[in-house]
């Protein structure tokens, strides 16, 4: 470092014009609803960004090779260095501290240590305050420098001493050969040459030689006779680590070096105009590949950290105004600035529900104003997570990094799709940025270039493959899971503790005014949840998406998808029906029955097999022959009930989503059963979870898929009706929702009213009575007539319309009836017995037909035997009433009769002071098992503790 001696670097006034904000956009034309000026027409690159000749090298500061002279023009030039530096407050907090100590007054400890993280700020500083302390007086003739200089601090030197040493300055074993012949090999030799050249080095030749560090009686007349003089030492833990390889005496260089700082401090602290500022990793695992980087740090810093007075180069948020002096020309017209932060801020005010709180903050605001024309998330992704790794400089670093992702945009730019407002981290295109890739996998490892192959970069992505799908939507214009996939790439390299991002985090990171939807994101991040192959989430708490280098089990799912047929799908999709669907006493339900299907007497629901998929707009001659088949023969013979079954199938449109879940389903059963000995702990939960959300997932859709009922008629053919109503289970899909659906379509009723009766001329007339069994059995047979729920519909009809007095009901042989009912309830009326008839309302009982002065009307009882009253012989005789007192019924009811009761016993004794009395006995079935924590258990207790009835158990 022959040429640091007595240099002198003059900082002066640029000729070069700097760059203006841009002017020609029209502020005033920012409505809410107006395109947003892209940052690349508000802001423009460096001269080297823009074209393309951006050498990456130029972010990798060098103080030793500034201090030679041979550095990178942007730092070894101070005009140039200046230009493109923002003053922190923590950078004019030590320029103003060393110029005064420089001047000679007082002031504070001299002794400075700089110690942060890589990247934190600390040889940006020291290339500073060597050009200050080279420049002098001249520092205020720059209007780069001017402002540095706080008020009342002005130089009095025209140029210090300055000593430079670095862990590169001096090898520890062959030492620095210098231009008249001298070989340096120590600290203390490097400081002593570098202020008093060969007479200064004269004084320490012999400690130098044998590596022995000088006492300060010393090494203090050096500093005495040299000043002002500005010693800057920089990655000294590193040297250090090297150092402790070299043995000397019973110790080793490196014991030497601490022993000596503890010389040099003090040393300086007693030598007016002269500082030491020496920097310090913040942790020992900053100390390269060293087992002892603790002792090193620690010795270290009881030398330097305790003794002198530490500062922040950097603080948190300057690192935004540092990035944009480094990386932009200019900072962009302020009021096109503020009409953007205007739209993001209403964007995340009407979202906030969505977003992390603080982006409804005005702090939050302000920091987007200081990171413009970045988002600053993509910033912090860097500063914050990236930086929690003790490799990556985090601003060395991140200039690096933002500086190729401007590049890439800026050649991009006329291809970019949507509001460029801002650079989002979804904006980085992983593919153009080797210099990203490259730094993932020096931070995490080579597997993670698979990681991001599979997943994000490339046409065979999974994340690719989503954007593509449909070429019309925003996920395609905006390559949504690109951008998605990239950011929470993003966020998982580096230290962080807390892995990931939230979903909440994520949308911050994405959510852009006058484009996308959030709801999109969702979208699009479930697509890729489901098929990524190394992307991982939390089930526990606040939901988190991060990637792993350790496939997930989306890769084995897949492999096993492959062998899931789809005679397996269809075999499934008919095992959930006859599992969900248990019928009940009004409704009969066969699933996928062979064309032969027996007569049926009762309402019976057929489910055709997902092979019978149609349309309800235009039914499939496939499916249509296959139901006539069913509907008009049973075997080889005609069907003689033909007003009996409908029929349900599913949907051709919605099938397939039904048989992906499906497939999806059968692939986590297989992947759970071949590989459960190879699985670790996360990975069987996150096949469980799969699992059961494919499962949960295929019941909806089973449900939803089959929503095309269907009936046949020889009149009118194949009718269908689309169901559009769902319920929450196939039970009560069936149950309810389907039985209201064809109610309404009038296929099917619950009662017959009279107007039907007379439409297919059931309506007993004087002349014609209506055999019961006839009628019942003609809404059975015959598909001209609506389809009824059961039995009760028929028995539920003849009771009313008999008791209101519509027509009578008669026992016996047509014509001559044993019974007549008249106005009452015809108990224990049985409609496949054929001795009922509906008869006329004329067609009275026998006692009807005398006077009111003859015959008690009060019931419908035949008329007793009676006898003559004693003496009165030969007179019309009067018939004997019996009276009671009370009057009990008793016995048991078979359940399909229980609603008789009401009609035949409740209605007519109400105003009787009816009693009634309940008896209720159930038994457990396998079907229907009853125990306490049975639903229907539950239920009976409740009400029976409601009604005050007594509730026993056995």
């Amino acid at each position: 470092m022959d040429n640091i001696k007595g240099q002198t670097q003059t900082i002066v006034q640029p000729t070069a014009t700097i760059p203006q904000p841009v002017t020609n956009i029209q502020v005033n034309a920012l409505r809410e609803d107006a395109p947003i000026p892209a940052w690349f027409t508000n802001v423009y690159p460096h001269y080297d960004i823009r074209n393309s000749a951006l050498d990456e090298s130029v972010f990798a500061a060098s103080l030793s090779e500034v201090a030679l002279g041979i550095g990178q023009e942007v730092y070894s030039n101070p005009t140039m260095f200046f230009e493109k530096t923002y003053v922190t407050a923590g950078l004019r907090d030590i320029a103003n501290r060393v110029i005064r100590a420089l001047n000679g007054e007082e002031s504070e400890n001299r002794v400075v240590s700089l110690q942060t993280g890589f990247g934190g700020g600390k040889t940006h500083t020291l290339i500073s305050l060597f050009h200050i302390a080279n420049a002098g007086r001249s520092l205020l003739n720059s209007a780069y420098t001017a402002n540095l200089l706080q008020e009342g601090v002005v130089p009095n030197f025209d140029n210090a001493k300055v000593a430079v040493f670095t862990n590169n300055t001096t090898d520890v074993v062959q030492g620095r050969t210098t231009n008249e012949g001298i070989t340096i090999y120590t600290l203390w030799g490097e400081l002593a040459y570098q202020l008093g050249g060969v007479e200064g080095y004269n004084k320490v030749r012999a400690n130098d030689e044998s590596r022995t560090a000088p006492t300060s009686s010393i090494f203090k007349p050096i500093l005495e006779q040299h000043t002002p003089s500005l010693i800057l030492v920089d990655e000294l833990a590193d040297y250090c680590n090297k150092a402790n390889g070299t043995i000397v005496g019973k110790g080793t260089l490196y014991t030497q070096t601490v022993s000596f700082l503890q010389t040099l401090t003090e040393s300086v602290a007693a030598v007016p105009k002269c500082v030491l500022i020496a920097t310090l990793p913040a942790s020992a695992t900053e100390v390269a590949s060293s087992e002892i980087g603790q002792q090193i740090l620690s010795s270290l810093e009881n030398r330097i950290v305790r003794v002198g007075t530490g500062i922040k180069p950097v603080d948190d948020e300057e690192i935004f105004e540092v990035v944009r002096r480094r990386l932009f020309e200019n900072v962009g017209n302020p009021e096109v600035i503020e009409q953007v932060l205007t739209r993001y801020k209403n964007t995340y005010h009407n979202r906030r529900s969505d977003l992390p709180v603080e982006a409804d903050r005005t702090d939050y605001i302000n920091k987007m104003r200081k990171a413009y024309p970045f988002h600053p998330e993509l910033i912090d992704m860097f500063r914050l997570k990236w930086g929690n790794d003790s490799r990556f400089q985090r601003t060395r670093g991140v200039l690096r990094l933002l500086a190729s992702i401007i590049k890439d945009l800026w050649n991009r730019r006329g291809s970019l799709s949507g509001s460029q407002a801002l650079i989002h981290t979804s904006d980085v295109n992983l593919t153009n940025l080797p210099t990203l890739t490259s730094t993932i996998t020096s931070l995490m490892g080579s597997q993670w270039e698979t990681v991001m192959h599979a997943d994000i970069i490339g046409t065979s992505s999974n994340a690719y493959k989503i954007d593509n799908e449909d070429p019309q939507s925003n996920t395609f214009k905006y390559n949504l899971a690109q951008g998605i996939a990239t950011t929470l790439l993003m966020g998982s390299i580096g230290g962080s503790q807390s892995k990931g991002l939230s979903i909440e985090q994520l949308k911050l990171c994405m959510l852009r005014p006058s484009a996308f939807q959030h709801s999109e994101i969702n979208n699009a991040l479930n697509k890729l949840e489901r098929v990524a192959y190394y992307l991982y989430a939390t089930n526990v708490g606040t939901k988190s998406y991060w990637f792993q280098a350790k496939p997930n089990i989306n890769i084995l799912i897949n492999s096993a998808k492959s062998e899931v047929s789809a005679n397996d799908v269809k075999a499934e999709i008919l095992k959930r029906l006859n599992s969900q669907i248990n019928g009940n006493s009004q409704l009969r339900v066969l699933i996928n029955p062979s064309s032969d299907v027996p007569e049926q007497k009762t309402l019976t629901l057929v489910i055709l097999s997902p092979d019978y998929a149609t349309q309800a707009t235009s039914i499939s001659k496939k499916v249509e022959n296959h139901v006539e088949q069913i509907a008009t023969k049973k075997g080889t013979s005609q069907r003689i009930f033909r007003n009996t079954i409908f029929y349900l199938t599913c949907s051709e449109s919605q099938l397939g989503l039904l048989q992906s879940k499906l497939t999806e389903y059968l692939a986590c059963e297989r992947v759970q059963h071949e590989y459960s000995g190879q699985l670790d702990t996360d990975q069987k939960r996150d096949i469980a979870d799969k699992k059961n959300e494919a499962n949960a997932q295929a019941n909806a859709q089973l449900i939803s898929v089959y929503n095309i009922a269907m009936r046949y008629s020889v009149t009118d053919g194949l009718e269908a009706v689309e169901l559009r109503d769902f319920a929450r289970d196939m039970q009560t899909q069936i149950t309810e929702k389907l039985l209201d659906a064809i109610i309404e379509e009038e296929w099917l009723i619950r009662s017959i009213g009279i107007g039907t009766l007379k439409t297919n001329r059931l309506y007993p007339t004087i002349d014609s009575p209506i055999n019961v069994t006839a009628l019942y059995e003609a809404f059975l047979q015959y598909d001209d007539k609506p389809m009824i729920t059961s039995r009760d519909a028929v028995v539920n009809t003849i009771q009313k319309y008999c008791y209101n007095g519509e027509f009578n009901v008669a026992f016996g042989e047509e014509g001559n009836y044993s019974r007549i009912y008249h106005r009452e309830d015809v108990f224990g009326l049985n409609i496949e017995d054929r001795q009922y008839w509906l008869v006329d309302k004329s067609v009275m009982p026998k006692h009807e037909e005398l006077s009111n002065t003859e015959a008690d009307t009060s019931t419908g009882s035949e008329i007793p035997a009676t006898d003559t009253a004693e003496g009165q012989s030969g007179e019309t005789p009067v018939p004997i009433v019996r009276k009671f007192k009370s009057i009990k019924v008793s016995g048991k009811v078979p359940v399909e009769q229980w609603t008789q009761l009401f009609s035949s016993f409740v209605v007519p004794l109400s105003q009787n002071n009816l009693e009634i009395e309940v008896s209720f006995k159930a038994k457990s079935t396998s079907s229907k098992p009853l125990d306490e924590s049975a639903q229907i258990y539950k239920v009976v207790k409740e009400s029976a503790q409601q009604l005050g009835l007594k509730l026993e158990e056995e």
